[in-house]
């Protein structure tokens, strides 16, 4: 894996207003855990939090290619686990997770993370099927790639946040597994949506998106890169994947290149 370096962590103060924490906190606002009980400099409190944030801030990107392998899909199970449960880890549990996909966290880093002054806060992980993403992204290659948030809190207070996005460049021959040419088992719990909505396609004009009927066979038009549709329904298939409406019986499975709004 690429050994990308993360820039100094002391250099820039993320935060527009510092949390002070004191002793009057609840033991609820700070995860069963006082930092003021943690501290007992309040200016050592800020460098610490400082560090953890622009630890979080500075992670980089990761791109993979025929060179530079992507892990396993197992690898990001931890993280894929924390994005479905919706609860958070302390900073060194969060270390052990990212460390495992992305050699380019530097020792000064780690360190920040693993400093037991600040694992009274909470990290999360939050993106739409990121289990089934990080898989498809492993398989197809070709440019397709994930994202996830991460959420650094103090009981309900947001320090930092953090969109990292993973992309494999590998150059991977599509199956008829992966095409999907037909989903036999079709399309169901189809629901309406309420406002107005789109999909937007990621990647070049010259990428195609296939199309799929209700009944999962599929259509012999595609969807360029690069556009937008109305969409009003979704529906489900067998393994769980998201379909959304674009005209009366075609529609298209939900992905990393797809987003939402």
């Amino acid at each position: 894996m690429k050994n990308t370096k993360i820039a100094g962590i002391a250099a820039v103060t993320l935060l527009a207003v510092s949390p002070v924490i004191t002793s009057a906190v609840s033991t609820d606002c700070v995860q069963a855990s006082g930092l003021s009980d943690l501290f007992s400099n309040p200016s050592d409190t800020q460098d610490q939090i400082k560090k953890v944030t622009n630890t979080i801030s500075e992670l980089p990107d990761q791109t993979y290619s025929d060179e530079n392998q992507m892990p396993v899909p197992t690898e990001f199970n931890a993280l894929s686990g924390l994005s479905e449960s919706g609860k958070g880890v302390s900073p060194v549990q969060f270390s052990s997770f990212i460390v495992s996909v992305n050699l380019g966290i530097n020792s000064d880093a780690i360190s920040a993370l693993a400093n037991s002054k600040v694992q009274g806060l909470k990290i999360y992980i939050s993106g739409n099927s990121l289990k089934q993403a990080v898989s498809n992204t492993y398989n197809r290659g070709n440019g397709n790639s994930f994202s996830f948030t991460i959420t650094v809190k103090n009981g309900d207070n947001t320090l930092t946040t953090k969109k990292l996005t993973y992309t494999n460049n590998a150059k991977k021959v599509v199956t008829d597994q992966d095409s999907n040419s037909n989903n036999s088992d079709g399309l169901s719990n189809v629901t309406n949506l309420t406002g107005n909505h789109s999909v937007n396609l990621a990647g070049s004009n010259n990428s195609v998106y296939a199309l799929y009927s209700l009944s999962g066979k599929k259509s012999n038009r595609g969807l360029a890169g690069n556009t937008a549709w109305f969409t009003d329904k979704t529906a489900t298939d067998s393994r769980g994947n998201t379909y959304y409406r674009v005209s009366t019986d075609e529609w298209i499975e939900s992905n990393s290149n797809l987003t939402f709004n």
